[in-house]
């Protein structure tokens, strides 16, 4: 007798061949029949007017934290993740000695935009080790399957102290990160990740500590790492878009390593709308002298909201706005904010070039939320046009409306990725990634972990720019076949029974909403799913018609051999 049947749906398999009308029979969490299953079996849904899918494979999040206190990575169930990969960019918890813990929630607080007092409030430390984080992950009750990239900012920052911030590492220091390297992956860890990107800068506006290592270090951790036979690289680059001489340099470590090498992320931009082609052209001319490079591609919007007291990327770049962030209290920040000393810095840093990207960008932005009543006309209105009716230019509206509310008014904006033409583009190229959810960070100004049914649902149904078919491959063996990730990505006899059942009329992620639900009654927002009826991992069903069934079969996955 089979555990559970899927009756009467859609098979999308993950292949990219035609979907076709298949029964799905499970037992011992595998999948045991693809085609009519007459065998009876303990449990069956009906999945009529269903898509049975795969479940999608998230290789971009920072759940690292989260986890520990949310054992189902909301809010990526509901939209049919099965799978969600830790430590990209080279940011973790592990490994980290008790001296050095503040030191690492302080960089999260900083680069991936995470709340210091929720994440000290919600982080139980149970480890030191990456042999006990990957055991604390093991002794949760996951609902999805959790990977764990080695985070090389934290592997510096374990063998070199605050130094790691400031010079590279020395010979005995490289050797035991090399040994680091070589403990977690025999762990079950599935790679290592790193950044080089300017943008990644920790507290007091210092780079990160992976930004201080040379390319030979990089190289090293590489080829530690693959001595083990399996592992993926995931670099953030230090170039955007990235340049031909840092992509022969990743090309170069895949061929050496004979491991995949993923990167984050090909963006459009508007003031290069051609600039990806040339990449695309050599990733794809590297493949055929063995280097596997994959270019991560996001199918959303990059936006997000922000307040002033909360805090905002784009300003926290800014070498002007370094007062901002060291101002001791929200009244010391007000008093900044009626200087015309520090309007007029912060003014050249957005606005030096009228023609530039960031100028326009500060423009668009758009009043979201604000309390007082003569603000109520200008909701849903951008800077440039609140500007024209009150007098002065956008970096006054952005801080006289800030002002007036107390520096709880809410701005959204769109940094990146907004035109359709350009990102369906790249999304049209079949070496990209679809990838970049970063679920679990920056949660307090966006959430982009809906992309998987923002891909079905906008890109496949509305736009019709990908096949069901090929969007489901790209959310499923794609991503498994490059990260190594063994028995997951198909709907196949033998493969893990990892499966995900939507509607194709209805699946699509929703507006965000606010929630107060972290520690602390810390802010996030999250997306909910439509059309995701039933979301199974390991043959246990854990989401039933959209709703948690309590099960918890999730499993840490650890890279396949090559």
């Amino acid at each position: 007798m089979l555990d559970l049947v899927l009756r009467g749906g859609t098979v999308c398999d993950g292949s990219g061949v035609p979907a076709f009308a298949a029964d799905v029979g499970i037992a011992g969490g595998r999948i045991a029949a693809v085609g009519r299953v007459g065998e009876s079996a303990r449990r069956t849904i009906d999945a009529g007017g269903l898509v049975v899918a795969p479940g999608f494979v998230d290789v971009h999040t920072h759940y690292d934290a989260q986890v520990t206190w949310d054992a189902r990575c909301t809010p990526s169930p509901w939209h049919g993740v099965t799978t969600v990969v830790l430590g990209n960019c080279g940011f973790g918890l592990a490994p980290c000695r008790p001296s050095e813990r503040e030191r690492l929630l302080r960089m999260l607080e900083h680069v991936e935009g995470m709340s210091y007092a929720s994440l000290a409030a919600g982080v139980t430390w149970e480890w030191e080790t990456i042999p006990e984080y990957l055991a604390m992950l093991r002794a949760r009750p996951l609902v999805p399957n959790a990977a764990f990239l080695l985070p090389h900012s934290a592997l510096r920052a374990h063998v070199m102290g605050d130094e790691a911030y400031e010079r590279a590492a020395r010979d005995d220091e490289l050797a035991a990160m090399r040994a680091l390297v070589a403990e977690g992956m025999a762990a079950g860890a599935l790679g290592l990740a790193t950044s080089r990107s300017t943008g990644h800068v920790g507290e007091g506006g210092r780079p990160v500590p992976s930004r201080q290592a040379t390319r030979e270090e990089v190289r090293q951790l590489v080829l530690a790492m693959a001595a083990g036979g399996s592992g993926v690289l995931e670099i953030t680059p230090e170039t955007f878009p990235i340049a031909p001489d840092e992509l022969a340099w990743l090309q170069d470590l895949a061929r050496e390593s004979r491991l995949p090498v993923s990167f984050s992320a090909a963006l459009d931009l508007p003031d290069r709308p051609d600039a990806w082609e040339a990449v695309f052209a050599a990733v794809r001319a590297g493949y055929a002298r063995g280097a596997a490079v994959h270019p991560q591609v996001s199918c959303r919007p990059m936006r997000f909201d922000f307040d002033l007291e909360g805090g905002c990327s784009s300003l926290d770049a800014m070498p002007s706005w370094r007062r901002w962030r060291a101002a001791p209290s929200a009244e010391a920040r007000m008093a900044l904010a009626r200087d015309a000393g520090f309007r007029a810095a912060v003014r050249a840093d957005a606005l030096g070039r009228p023609e530039a990207p960031s100028t326009r960008r500060w423009a668009e932005v758009v009043l979201a939320q604000a309390g007082r009543p003569e603000h109520q006309p200008w909701l849903g209105r951008t800077l440039a046009q609140i500007a024209a009716v009150r007098g002065g230019d956008v970096i006054d509206a952005l801080l006289d409306v800030s002002l007036a509310e107390g520096l709880a008014a809410r701005f959204t904006m769109t940094l990146l990725n907004f035109d359709d033409a350009r990102v369906a583009a790249l999304l049209a190229q079949p070496e990209s990634l679809v990838a970049l959810s970063d679920a679990g960070a920056h949660v307090s100004v966006l959430c982009d972990a809906g992309y998987a049914t923002h891909l079905l649902g906008y890109w496949v149904r509305e736009r019709r720019a990908l096949t069901l078919e090929e969007a489901v491959r790209r959310l499923t063996s794609m991503p498994a076949a490059i990260y190594g990730i063994p028995d997951r990505g198909l709907v196949a006899t033998g493969r893990v029974a990892d499966l995900v059942c939507f509607e194709a009329a209805r699946v699509g992620s929703r507006a965000p909403e606010l929630l107060h639900d972290f520690p602390g009654g810390a802010a996030r927002y999250v997306t909910r799913a439509d059309g995701v009826a039933h979301v199974v991992v390991g043959g246990e069903p854990v989401l039933a018609d959209g709703t948690f069934t309590g099960a918890s079969p999730g499993r840490v996955l650890g890279a396949a051999p090559s």
